[in-house]
């Protein structure tokens, strides 16, 4: 089980939305622009019910919460390397075990990390298979 220690460092890869909007002038915000930040939300969004549930779980080992039937599926999930269905709701369509799936989502923040350092500019390749919505990127950049 992981720590609340963990759970911060994940909880810092939070992308911060504002941030990037306020680095962002108004005459450079494109299509472009705009699905990356609906990605930044997405992947915040995902970051957040990860570390909320996962908290949550050692808050109700710790004895601080009632151990729930959601808490114990979350943990059986875990436990067989499939990725917690309340994670796969808000995530990207995937077949991939636990494991492979947080490679893949590490992956997916490390390309928006990139991004975000220059978000006026549009990077020279995107990998599209590292996208939530996928869709959306390829209608901006037409």
């Amino acid at each position: 089980m992981h720590s609340v220690n963990d759970e911060h460092s994940l909880d810092s890869n939070k992308l911060n939305y504002e941030e990037i909007v306020s680095r962002i002038q108004d005459d450079s915000r494109g299509p472009y622009q705009n699905s990356f930040l609906q990605e930044c939300e997405v992947m915040n969004f995902l970051i957040k019910t990860i570390v909320t549930s996962l908290r949550d779980v050692e808050l109700a080992f710790k004895g601080e919460l009632t151990m729930t039937e959601n808490m114990e599926t979350l943990m059986n999930a875990i436990f067989f390397n499939n990725v917690p269905a309340t994670w796969s709701k808000f995530a990207f369509p995937s077949a991939r075990g636990l494991g492979s799936w947080l490679i893949n989502l590490k992956h997916r923040l490390d390309q928006l990390n990139l991004w975000k350092d220059n978000p006026q500019s549009i990077p020279n390749v995107t990998f599209i298979n590292r996208l939530f919505n996928p869709q959306s990127f390829l209608t901006a950049t037409k």
